[in-house]
């Protein structure tokens, strides 16, 4: 059985690029993922592998695939680990809820069509020369078509397996059912990463003590605050200090920040804190990285 991380930043769509991936892991993510990286994209063209922006400074780095062609996205995972060596594990998105995914097949429209999800980890695994294989899904709507499904990927060959315990249904609306991924831990052995809801570390850490899953992974906390791996609440100042490490890790990786991309990151980094709509449409406004750190010295 592969050792599973302790913890790992969910591949965010749009996101959790690599400034931002690193930056979460300064604070404590063990591990993170290059988020939806399109198979069949890569496989028409391998130009598209610079959709994929894993660097070998990133720690237990993993690469997630979305796609519904099982013999593209073992092409895929072949030249992935091909060509970035330092590449720890690689992932089958069955969980993505978003129409532009499920449109195409990918996401959770995989859960319709389990056999699939079994082609697609048997061609991964014949191409992976060893690196571990892992699948990241939904809940179905009832508990036991869910477990037949963690089970049958079990026995296809899965590594280990990411269950966010929500319906594709459901998007991010309504809570997450830990007692259904209890259940769904309990009913398989290879290990299961939780993924819903947490707020900090600490509080992942107390689900993987109490049985509910052998790892966890937190994503919507993350994008306004990289330090929830290090279980630390942050002000208004130090939130903007978070910005100014990410612009550095950018500058130095991928060069310039684009404004839009670093408009993304201050809208989600000053969520939550008092007053943050106003601060938020200000940032909105800003034309230039310049004039998004000029808001800064107006607070």
């Amino acid at each position: 059985m592969v050792n599973i991380y302790s913890n790992f930043l969910s591949p965010i769509d749009d996101y959790s690029d690599l400034p931002f991936r690193l930056l979460c892991q300064k604070y404590g993510a063990v591990a993170t993922c290059v988020p939806l990286v399109n198979s069949t994209a890569i496989f028409r063209d391998q130009k598209n592998l610079r959709m994929v922006d894993a660097h070998e400074d990133e720690r237990n780095i993993g690469v997630q695939l979305v796609g519904n062609i099982p013999q593209e996205i073992g092409l895929a995972t072949r030249v992935i680990i091909e060509r970035f060596p330092f590449v720890k594990w690689i992932n089958l998105n069955c969980g993505c809820p978003s129409v532009r995914t499920m449109h195409c097949g990918g996401g959770s429209a995989m859960l319709a069509h389990p056999q699939k999800i079994l082609d697609a980890i048997a061609q991964m695994q014949s191409n992976s020369q060893g690196t571990p294989i892992s699948v990241k899904m939904r809940l179905k709507d009832n508990i036991q078509t869910t477990i037949s499904i963690a089970k049958s990927i079990e026995a296809a060959g899965a590594d280990f397996l990411i269950l966010h315990g929500r319906t594709a249904g459901a998007g991010y609306s309504g809570k997450c059912d830990w007692e259904a991924i209890k259940q769904v831990k309990e009913n398989i052995s290879i290990p299961l990463v939780g993924n819903g809801d947490l707020q900090s570390e600490a509080e992942g850490r107390v689900k993987v003590d109490r049985g509910y899953c052998d790892s966890f992974m937190i994503a919507r906390s993350a994008m306004s605050n990289p330090k929830v791996f290090c279980n630390e609440s942050v002000g208004l100042s130090e939130r903007w200090r978070l910005l100014d490490e990410y612009n550095a890790m950018h500058q130095k990786y991928l060069g310039e920040t684009p404004a839009k991309k670093l408009k993304l990151k201050a809208i989600q980094f000053m969520n939550t804190i008092p007053n943050a709509a106003l601060l938020r449409n200000k940032i909105a406004s800003a034309k230039t990285v310049e004039q998004i750190f000029e808001i800064r010295k107006e607070d």
